[in-house]
């Protein structure tokens, strides 16, 4: 990964390896200080003369911050200082209101230093799309105060929005010098005297306000708390600790646990609220903004260790459902959003963002997520609350979704700035036929009709729960019928394969894909279907030994390179994981696990990215990076959690007040203990073992209200109450 990334709750700072952004004159790297969809500040290059320094090392504790630490080269005349006698240490952190950089200079030789420091930097206040060079740039009139120690930049926006950056120099006593560089760049310089074997601090603080109020807190700067990382970020500190002390413990098993913890880590940095609740941005740095189906997927995942994060993503969502036909947008009444930006783009309608409701299974995503909600919390008094909006989404499905009354949920992009492809593979050459073609909509995905049966199968039960016969009838009626024609339409058994999609034309695109085995996810195949299916799934041309491939690497249109045409999602393989483990058993769902494990070996701090190449595992040592790949990634994050709710095999059942566990263990694991996991009122710890060749599991503690029971091939069913 080329570039670091720190981030709390809607601030993130995007930089090179070295924490700097635009060291050239043009910052061709999107590089940056951003809120709110912006760039508010564009360029922070940091340089000391003598420049003597050498990187010793980068590190990243937390999700919110960055240190750099430094050294200095051999002297090359007389009077330089001796070499590897200084330590320098840059430390970067974000608190969601405040960029701040705190730097200390030790001394370690007998002898006092004098190091000159200087700092370049800037504000374009660009949008997101502009800085992805997705849009023209706006021309832009920013003006530039200098006031002592404070640069400060600022921008009224087409919309009259104000925006302005304070960037304020701490270096104790010492006034700074401004000097102006090219367009509205400023350049700061200072001296500080380091006395022998002493230190000194100094620090650089970018506080970004928009419409005239200040995001940052009040408290003051001084040269007390200019160094560390804590100090004015100690909330935030405290707010990773309190996380990290709700979040269930695994031990026993210290490569797992590392790549555990590796991911909660991300998803606490990407965690961020509207005032709904927390919920989870896509990922950074391009997508740290709510989408409908990123983050209900990633709030799935999180189920077992976080349902707070799915009650907090379906009320956000809830909130901004679809109210009025809009084609501008792709909008019409009950849909859920695709994506909500807030730039000054979307907010002046040149791009159709603010929001865009360009996704088609967003809304039968929101109803599965919610009713799995319900399955694990038996929070009766949420779901009643979520009901008009649970209404509203189903009517959309049979409205506007099926847009030909087939019975089928397709898209059709209205919006002339809109997404061509509206499903989770929606870049532009991803849904295709055996020759390569590019297939013309409107197009219905397989796993969208998948969602959507699960979506009526699983409210068909909570309405009859709610005492609304009527409804759950319907609903089990619609589930029947979709599964009827999905196998009519989607099902090759001669091929054994199902369509990635059917066209305008309703021919069905019979590409081997993962598509299909999204659709495991779901019950829409009967049994002995599915288990056909899941097989096929594990042939070479769809696992790579890593993971299941976007698209057959004996297709025409394969290419182990491409974002969606071959790579490997591992979002995308953890779904298929658990429709794996549900039609196939655990025979089959293993070698998806151990793939996943030494997935996860290969890149650095065992952080999966959002997607790597799709080359098999005797082809390469490790998984290949995908060169563009965001990283963090929520849905990427929490594959983790949701491979251990597979591992364990928990089937809550909340409002009826059971749950059973179907325990396994890759082979790479004899051992593991897992503690305070989420469920029903409370929480339950559990060990998992191998005993005469068979994994056991044995409760540890329980304060669910709910009484588990451990199901084993060999010993039946054994309750815990």
């Amino acid at each position: 990964m080329n570039f670091h990334v720190i981030k709390e709750d809607d601030l993130f700072y995007l930089s090179d390896v070295q924490g700097m952004s635009a060291r050239e004159s043009e910052n061709v790297s999107g590089s940056g200080l951003f809120t709110r969809d912006t760039r508010l500040l564009s360029r922070l290059n940091w340089v000391t003369k003598p420049d003597s320094l050498v990187m010793l090392e980068s590190e990243s504790k937390e999700g919110y911050e960055y240190h750099y630490l430094y050294t200095n080269r051999p002297p090359v005349q007389a009077g330089d200082i001796p070499r590897e006698s200084i330590l320098v240490t840059r430390s970067q952190t974000v608190d969601g209101h405040v960029f701040k950089e705190s730097g200390i200079i030790h001394n370690y030789s007998g002898s006092p230093i004098e190091m000159a420091i200087s700092y370049e930097i800037d504000a374009d206040f660009a949008d997101m799309f502009e800085v992805r060079g997705f849009a023209a740039p706006f021309e832009r009139e920013v003006h530039v105060d200098v006031q002592g120690n404070v640069c400060s930049y600022s921008y009224t926006a087409r919309d009259g929005r104000k925006m302005k950056t304070d960037v304020e120099i701490l270096a104790g006593d010492f006034v700074c010098s401004w000097t102006p560089l090219r367009d509205t760049a400023m350049q700061c310089e200072f001296t500080l005297c380091v006395p022998a074997h002493g230190h000194v601090v100094w620090a650089l603080v970018a506080r970004p306000s928009i419409d005239d109020t200040s995001r940052a807190n009040s408290q003051s700067f001084s040269s007390e708390n200019v160094s560390g990382s804590k100090g004015v970020h100690l909330d935030v500190h405290r707010s990773y600790e309190e996380w990290f002390s709700r979040m269930p413990r695994v031990a026993g098993d210290d490569r797992f646990a590392a790549w555990y913890t590796q991911g909660l880590k991300d998803i606490r940095m990407l965690l961020t609220d509207f005032g709904y609740g927390r919920f989870l941005v896509a990922g950074v740095p391009w997508y740290a903004v709510p989408f409908g189906r990123d983050s209900l997927i990633a709030a799935r995942q999180m189920m077992m260790a976080a349902p707070d994060i799915a009650r907090g993503t379906l009320a956000t969502l809830a909130h901004f459902q679809g109210k009025e036909v809009n084609p501008r947008r792709d909008e019409q009444p009950g849909k859920i959003l695709h994506e909500l930006r807030d730039g000054e783009l979307s907010r002046t309608d040149v791009l159709p963002f603010s929001p865009y409701f360009g996704s088609i299974d967003s809304t039968p995503l929101f109803l599965v997520v919610l009713a799995d909600y319900f399955q694990w919390s038996g929070d009766r008094a949420f779901v009643r609350e979520m009901l008009p909006a649970v209404k509203r989404a189903f009517e959309w499905i049979e409205h506007y979704g099926d847009r030909d009354g087939d019975g089928f949920v397709e898209y059709w992009c209205e919006s002339d700035g809109g997404i061509a492809n509206q499903g989770w593979k929606d870049s532009g050459d991803s849904v295709m036929d055996v020759h390569g073609q590019l297939a013309t909509g409107p197009i219905a995905l397989a796993e969208v009709q998948a969602y959507v049966h699960k979506a009526y199968t699983n409210w068909a039960r909570i309405f009859d729960l709610f005492g609304d016969d009527a409804e759950s009838i319907r609903c089990f009626n619609r589930a029947h019928e979709l599964q009827q024609a999905f196998l009519h339409h989607f099902y090759d058994p001669g091929k054994n394969l199902l369509a990635l999609a059917l066209d305008g034309g309703k021919k069905p695109l019979l590409v081997a894909s993962s598509n299909m085995g999204q659709v495991l996810w779901s019950d829409i195949l009967p049994l002995e279907i599915g288990m056909s299916i899941a097989k096929r799934m594990l042939e070479p041309d769809l696992f790579s030994g890593y993971g299941i491939r976007t698209l057959s690497a004996e297709e025409v249109s394969y290419n182990p390179l491409s974002y969606h045409n071959g790579s490997v999602w591992p979002h995308d393989t953890s779904l298929i994981l658990a429709g794996m483990q549900k039609y196939g058993g655990w025979a089959l769902a293993e070698p998806i696990v151990s793939g996943l494990l030494m997935a996860q070996d290969g890149f650095a701090q065992r952080r999966l990215p959002e997607l790597f190449c799709g080359f098999a595992i005797d082809e390469v040592e490790k998984p290949v990076p995908y060169p563009v790949s965001c990283s963090p990634q929520a849905w990427a994050a929490a594959v983790p959690v949701f491979v251990l709710e597979q591992m364990l095999g928990m089937e809550p059942d909340a409002p009826s007040g059971r749950m059973t566990l179907h325990p396994h263990l890759p082979r790479e694991i004899d051992r593991l203990t897992i503690e305070d996991i989420c469920v029903g009122q409370g929480k339950f710890s559990v060990t998992l073992y191998r005993a005469d060749d068979e994994v056991q599991a044995s409760v540890l503690a329980n304060t669910t209200g709910l009484t588990i029971d451990v199901l084993t091939s060999m010993k039946g069913v054994m309750s815990k109450a």
